[in-house]
């Protein structure tokens, strides 16, 4: 009997737990009802998280952003983003990336909880790559920037968890029209250091870029 009393009391904090959790969190995740007679208007703000790779200087980039979305129709969003990258050049220097752009956003479904989706779009581009200290490298050759512009596209998916709340997945092919920058190593004697060659003439660079974003509907302006 004492065994029975000492077990029901250490189970009604578990469950007074997961009826609060049930209270506090269904609301927000349930999957809400579609409004057939509702086309667009839904303003969201959303964190996101992007990792490139296969750019010129053959190394992985990661980054972090925000963005905006307005969604014009059930089946047509828009994103309004800005992103900034770092990446390790073998140790022997850093590139730092500035990404600040617009995509448009088809889904295939509409109002539906997994929704694929296509997007292309257009971004500006800021680029520096700086090499780390070595008395074989000019200071003022040390560093180097470029502006340029940049079409993306690709694919992803929507996981709505509800009309308020969802996460997007997706991969997208981005291309750069710039100056033309780019590194390579080489040696004196025994040590190792990034050289950087800047051309005046512009150039094509392309990456790929997957982005995770997590996103929640903050106005309705229509």
């Amino acid at each position: 009997m004492k065994y029975f009393i000492m077990n029901r009391f250490k189970v009604y904090p578990l469950l007074l737990a997961l009826l609060m959790f049930n209270f506090m969190f269904t609301p927000l995740f349930a999957q809400e009802q579609i409004n057939e007679g509702k086309n667009g208007g839904a303003l969201q703000l959303g964190l996101r998280s992007t990792q490139s790779m296969f750019n010129s200087t053959g190394n992985f980039g990661s980054g972090v952003g925000g963005q905006f979305r307005l969604l014009l129709d059930n089946q047509l969003n828009t994103d309004w983003f800005a992103d900034y990258f770092t990446e390790n050049l073998d140790d022997l220097g850093k590139r730092t990336d500035a990404h600040i752009g617009w995509s448009v956003v088809f889904y295939l479904k509409a109002q539906k909880k997994w929704q694929p989706y296509i997007l292309a779009g257009h971004c500006f581009d800021y680029t520096r790559i700086t090499t780390f200290a070595s008395p074989y490298i000019p200071l003022e050759q040390q560093s180097k920037e470029r502006w340029s512009s940049a079409v993306q596209a690709g694919g992803g998916m929507q996981w709505n968890l509800s009309q308020i709340v969802n996460f997007t997945f997706h991969a997208q092919y981005m291309l750069h029209l710039g100056k033309d920058i780019h590194v390579h190593k080489e040696k004196f004697d025994t040590n190792e250091y990034l050289a950087i060659e800047e051309h005046n003439n512009s150039s094509l660079e392309g990456h790929l870029l997957l982005t995770f974003a997590f996103n929640v509907k903050i106005a309705e302006l229509w």
